[in-house]
Protein backbone atom coordinates (compact mmCIF):
# COMPACT_ATOMS: atom_id res chain seq x y z
CA UNK A 1 0.00 0.00 0.00
CA UNK A 2 1.41 3.41 -0.93
CA UNK A 3 1.52 6.25 1.54
CA UNK A 4 -1.28 8.01 -0.39
CA UNK A 5 -3.51 4.97 0.02
CA UNK A 6 -2.65 4.67 3.71
CA UNK A 7 -3.33 8.35 4.44
CA UNK A 8 -6.65 8.20 2.58
CA UNK A 9 -7.70 5.05 4.44
CA UNK A 10 -6.93 6.69 7.82
CA UNK A 11 -8.96 9.78 6.89
CA UNK A 12 -11.87 7.80 5.46
CA UNK A 13 -12.04 5.74 8.65
CA UNK A 14 -12.25 8.89 10.80
CA UNK A 15 -15.25 10.27 8.84
CA UNK A 16 -14.62 13.78 10.15
CA UNK A 17 -12.46 16.84 9.61
CA UNK A 18 -8.99 16.62 11.17
CA UNK A 19 -6.25 19.19 11.47
CA UNK A 20 -3.02 18.69 9.58
CA UNK A 21 -1.14 19.05 12.87
CA UNK A 22 -3.02 16.26 14.67
CA UNK A 23 -2.89 13.95 11.64
CA UNK A 24 0.83 14.58 11.31
CA UNK A 25 1.32 13.69 14.97
CA UNK A 26 -0.87 10.58 14.73
CA UNK A 27 0.94 9.28 11.62
CA UNK A 28 4.35 10.38 12.91
CA UNK A 29 5.00 12.15 9.60
CA UNK A 30 6.35 15.66 9.10
CA UNK A 31 3.69 18.23 8.22
CA UNK A 32 5.35 19.26 4.91
CA UNK A 33 5.57 15.63 3.75
CA UNK A 34 2.01 14.89 4.80
CA UNK A 35 0.71 18.10 3.21
CA UNK A 36 2.36 17.11 -0.09
CA UNK A 37 0.59 13.73 0.07
CA UNK A 38 -2.71 15.43 0.93
CA UNK A 39 -2.35 17.79 -2.04
CA UNK A 40 -1.91 14.74 -4.31
CA UNK A 41 -5.06 13.19 -2.81
CA UNK A 42 -6.91 16.49 -3.29
CA UNK A 43 -5.83 16.54 -6.94
CA UNK A 44 -7.20 12.99 -7.27
CA UNK A 45 -10.52 14.21 -5.81
CA UNK A 46 -10.24 12.04 -2.70
CA UNK A 47 -9.85 14.65 0.04
CA UNK A 48 -11.03 18.15 0.78
CA UNK A 49 -8.51 20.58 2.27
CA UNK A 50 -9.83 23.62 4.17
CA UNK A 51 -7.82 26.62 5.26
CA UNK A 52 -9.57 27.78 8.46
CA UNK A 53 -6.89 29.41 10.61
CA UNK A 54 -5.04 26.14 10.41
CA UNK A 55 -5.22 23.45 7.74
CA UNK A 56 -8.05 20.95 8.07
CA UNK A 57 -8.62 17.91 5.89
CA UNK A 58 -11.43 15.44 5.32
CA UNK A 59 -11.69 12.37 3.10
CA UNK A 60 -14.38 12.37 0.48
CA UNK A 61 -16.27 9.10 0.59
CA UNK A 62 -19.02 7.51 -1.46
CA UNK A 63 -21.61 9.26 0.75
CA UNK A 64 -20.42 12.61 -0.61
CA UNK A 65 -21.41 11.53 -4.10
CA UNK A 66 -24.59 9.59 -3.36
CA UNK A 67 -26.08 11.59 -0.48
Amino acid sequence: MTSKEFVYKVLATKKRVVSLKSLSSELETSMPTLFHTLKQLEHDGLVEIRYEGDIKVRAKTIEDYTG
